[in-house]
């Protein structure tokens, strides 16, 4: 009897430790979130560091659409002139909303760091989920690496260039001057890499610090650009548009223009994949998404007026490889101290929206590795115990990022294709999302209890998505330019095609074969792991390898 009585007092005192241990790595983990964690069948492994405000801000920093309005505008100008950039800019936040409601019902459903394959996985049909979330987290997980590595590239790029602009001597266009000019880059990436591992645990109050410096800096920009800068005639702004791509009409230019356009708007899922570091994820979480969005997009329309006033068409900036908004800094200011200041603001900006997107692309990666989805899934899936990230997953996405940046220095071409790659498998990843619920909406059961819902319009919310979502897939994979008769020989396919449509299928492939081959024994499908489906029957293939989950 004593033995018997010591063996259930030490076990209980084992339990005690385990439960002291578990609330010292999730703190900050509110019955809500417990709840929803045990329904989805996942332990609690990362901290939840984020709140209301902290997730907010992240996701306006990490969006910065005024910023990238600034530093990318150059193809939307070219394509459809400052009056067509202005219209199809206000045109497109509008019609991209849907999709954002929809992020923000899903992000409640489901709040978790798989995000898009996640809810795929749900609720799609039992028989078609493994190899639909399958194909879902892969293009997504392509997807977040070439954002993050296209955020680290402008980054990098901008100081490498106010370092040319400040000491003339240091530009070179050699070989060797490109090699120089990738090393801002490559500091650039690894203080991301180091805010995301050994700063983790103060990154949601470096968040809000940002955050604050979003706001001074949209304001010391509107301040000396409407100020200071020379201003174009508003009859000229809002009345100019242009076809220098030479499609056949201007209608096809400015279809064309929202490319650029997506790109600046889209990556509101990234505080859904911040789901278990965020506290009352189910709420804040969609609450972050569509509440960044609207500020995203209207700071970003402010900025895009603004712009457009001070931008002057110049022979000489006529290429991808220059940034026309320095000039614009530079006839602002009239000094050479004034443009490197204000290009320092969009370049911390930058920055830290990169570093944002490096977090949501780890998340993303963890969970999806964690789901037995990916090569090498039991190293990437783990958590350091020191800094309760993980932080394979962070290193996998700082080196994936390293590579296509040295990719995209090489050639202006793989610049441009690395940005098509990244909003087509971001959209293709919508589509199938969208596409399972709106299928689980009219013929499965009833979708899971959620706290923040769309009630009667999800449906006809979620149908509009999907099929703009369909028409701005295929003017994304459309040429960027229209080469019929003006190229030499051989030369108009080679510059003009998008590659990036290539390269995406491509991806897929490359992801179906290692499914068929060998992934599909370790990837039944998040779906098995949640408890009360409502009326699915996941279907359990008996070979994949599946080890039983701790509830957090």
């Amino acid at each position: 009897m004593d033995s018997e009585a010591s063996r259930k007092t030490h076990d209980s005192i084992i339990a005690i430790m385990e439960d002291l241990q578990d609330h010292e790595r999730r703190p900050s983990a509110l019955p809500a979130d417990r709840v929803e964690m045990k329904r989805l069948g996942k332990k609690q492994e990362l901290r939840r560091n984020f709140n209301l405000v902290s997730i907010f801000s992240f996701m306006c920093v990490k969006m910065s659409t005024w910023v990238f309005v600034v530093m990318g505008s150059f193809s939307a100008l070219r394509a459809a002139g400052t009056g067509g950039y202005i219209a199809v800019y206000g045109a497109t936040c509008i019609v991209y909303l849907p999709f954002v409601l929809s992020f923000a019902e899903m992000a409640s459903i489901a709040p978790t760091a798989g995000g898009q394959y996640h809810w795929t996985s749900e609720f799609a049909h039992p028989r078609a989920q493994r190899i639909m979330s399958h194909t879902a987290g892969w293009l997504l997980t392509v997807s977040w690496f070439c954002s993050t590595a296209f955020k680290m590239f402008l980054s990098g790029s901008t100081i490498a260039r106010c370092i040319n602009i400040m000491y003339p001597w240091t530009y070179s266009e050699t070989r060797r001057g490109t090699y120089i000019r990738f090393i801002p880059v490559i500091l650039i990436s690894v203080a991301g890499m180091a805010l995301n591992t050994v700063g983790a645990g103060h990154l949601a109050l470096v968040e809000v610090t940002v955050a604050a410096f979003f706001v001074l800096g949209f304001a010391t920009n509107l301040i000396v650009l409407w100020i200071m800068a020379p201003l174009n005639p508003a009859k000229e702004v809002f009345g100019s548009f242009t076809n220098i791509p030479n499609w056949p009409n201007i209608a096809t230019t400015m279809l064309l223009a929202q490319n650029t356009i997506l790109w600046l708007v889209s990556g509101s899922d990234g505080a859904a994949h911040m789901a278990e570091d965020t506290q009352d994820a189910s709420l804040n979480v969609p609450r972050g998404i569509l509440g960044s969005y609207l500020i995203s997009a209207i700071s970003g329309f402010v900025m895009v007026i603004t712009y457009c006033f001070c931008h002057r068409p110049d022979p000489d900036l006529v290429s991808f490889t220059s940034f026309p908004f320095m000039e614009i800094y530079a006839r602002a200011t009239g000094s050479n101290s004034g443009t490197v200041g204000l290009t320092a603001i969009v370049t911390i900006l930058s920055f830290f929206s990169g570093t944002n997107a490096m977090a949501s692309a780890s998340r993303q990666t963890f969970a999806f590795a964690r789901d037995g989805g990916l090569p090498f899934h039991k190293a990437l899936s783990k958590v350091s115990p020191k800094f309760h990230v993980p932080i394979m997953a962070v290193f996998v996405v700082f080196f994936s990022s390293l590579l296509l940046v040295a990719l995209a220095k090489l050639d202006h071409m793989a610049y441009q294709t690395l940005m098509a790659l990244q909003s087509l498998a971001y959209i293709a990843v919508f589509e199938i999302a969208v596409g399972t619920l709106i299928f689980r909406r009219l013929w499965g059961p009833p979708l899971p209890e959620r706290r923040w819902s769309l009630g009667r319009a999800g449906l006809p919310i979620n149908v509009f998505a999907f099929a703009y979502g369909l028409f701005a897939a295929g003017i994304m994979a459309m040429p960027t330019d229209d080469f019929k008769g003006h190229c030499p020989p051989h030369g108009c396919l080679v510059r003009n095609w998008n590659w990036g449509t290539v390269i995406f299928v491509g991806i897929m492939l490359i992801g179906m074969g290692y499914y068929l081959l060998g992934g599909r024994k370790h990837y039944a499908g998040p779906v098995t792991l949640v408890s009360d489906e409502g009326g699915w029957k996941p279907v359990r293939p008996l070979h994949v390898r599946h080890s039983p989950p701790t509830a957090g």
